[in-house]
């Protein structure tokens, strides 16, 4: 008897890349971390578990030309919040892609399983949305999103109520527990400082010296 295969559920992923990173001291998605960009990084890790991959930025293509993606921007206008970002991403979602993943671009250390065990929860949840959470920490940014979660965004947007969380509580999403540690760093961890800069940087370079022994061995 032939066992039925699990059916592959199309997601795309976006580089949430609009902040002001004021505590960065501006261009925070630029900051090299271990000899590559913070976008760059969180590219690869979007790009490796979804099907599609979008920027969200209200600066237009041209800053982000290297990396060939499309850019987004915020929905219904800029000023609104990572939900302004999220909503536009929702907007632009292609025909027979459902699923928006939120990446944000100061968080390059993430769960190679994110986008599967978010979309799974969702589903066996029958919710329209998933987050994620470790160490007792939800990280609403890295998260989950049916196109059908756009009205309920936009109706809070048009209400003033720009928390991430807002959303996710209307909609009843499920929190997803990853405790497993990436590269030797916990998941989601962000960089918001150059403090945070120089700590990531470090476990990242040190992590790819140790690899790149171990592969010459």
């Amino acid at each position: 008897m032939n066992t039925p295969q699990s059916q592959h559920v199309s997601t795309l992923g976006l580089v949430l890349a609009g902040g002001e990173a004021r505590r960065m001291g501006g261009n925070k998605a630029f900051r090299e971390v271990a000899g590559k960009s913070l976008i760059g990084r969180v590219i690869d890790v979007a790009q490796a578990q979804c099907d599609q991959v979008m920027i969200s930025s209200n600066t237009g293509t041209e800053a982000f030309a290297d990396y060939g993606l499309p850019v987004v921007a915020d929905h219904p206008k800029p000023g609104q919040g990572p939900l302004g970002g999220i909503l536009g991403g929702l907007q632009a979602l292609p025909d027979g892609i459902d699923w928006l993943v939120t990446f944000p671009v100061d968080c390059p250390i993430v769960p190679l399983d994110m986008v599967g065990r978010l979309q799974a929860a969702a589903e066996d949840a029958g919710a329209k949305a998933a987050f994620a959470s470790h160490a007792e920490r939800d990280h609403y940014l890295s998260s989950i999103w049916h196109r059908d979660a756009a009205p309920v965004i936009a109706g809070l947007l048009a209400s003033d109520d720009r928390r991430v969380r807002g959303p996710l509580q209307a909609l009843d999403a499920p929190r997803v527990v990853f405790e497993d540690k990436v590269s030797g760093l916990g998941p989601f961890t962000n960089v918001n400082t150059p403090d945070d800069l120089r700590a990531v940087n470090a476990a990242l370079s040190d992590h790819i010296a140790m690899s790149d022994r171990a592969s010459n061995r």
